[in-house]
């Protein structure tokens, strides 16, 4: 349904791995999950890299929960998304989503090399001393 990984622990990236099983339910597991992550990081502010690559789409309230989940992860500061999604519903649902949750930072990426690429040579962190 999902998993959630540290991706690379020096740019703050964390990996949301959503497969198309995925409920309301494993979202806000999820967000628990993605909580207690993100008090490891020293500083505030981190990125996500989204795999979504297995997702041709998503139930009607299952990406309701997402727009939510979008909501809370700027609220508990996330900068940016990088999606890797193949599927062009997929694409087509998530600019809903992002629209409704006014996420403004998400791009979409075919392979995951370019997606961390992104993060990685772009950051936008500010850094605490």
């Amino acid at each position: 349904m999902y998993r959630i990984t540290i991706v690379n622990v020096e740019h703050k990236v964390i990996g949301i791995h959503w497969t198309s099983e995925l409920t309301s339910e494993g979202v806000e597991e999820a967000n628990r999950d993605i909580e207690r992550l993100i008090q490891q990081f020293s500083t505030p502010g981190f990125d996500v890299l989204v795999y979504m690559q297995d997702v041709t789409a998503f139930k009607p309230e299952t990406q309701k929960a997402i727009v939510a989940h979008q909501e809370w992860l700027l609220d508990v500061g996330m900068q940016r998304a990088a999606v890797i999604v193949k599927s062009q519903v997929a694409k087509l649902q998530l600019k809903r989503t992002t629209r409704q949750s006014k996420h403004k930072r998400e791009l979409h990426f075919l392979n995951e090399d370019e997606a961390l690429s992104f993060l990685i040579e772009n950051p936008v962190h500010e850094q605490v001393l």
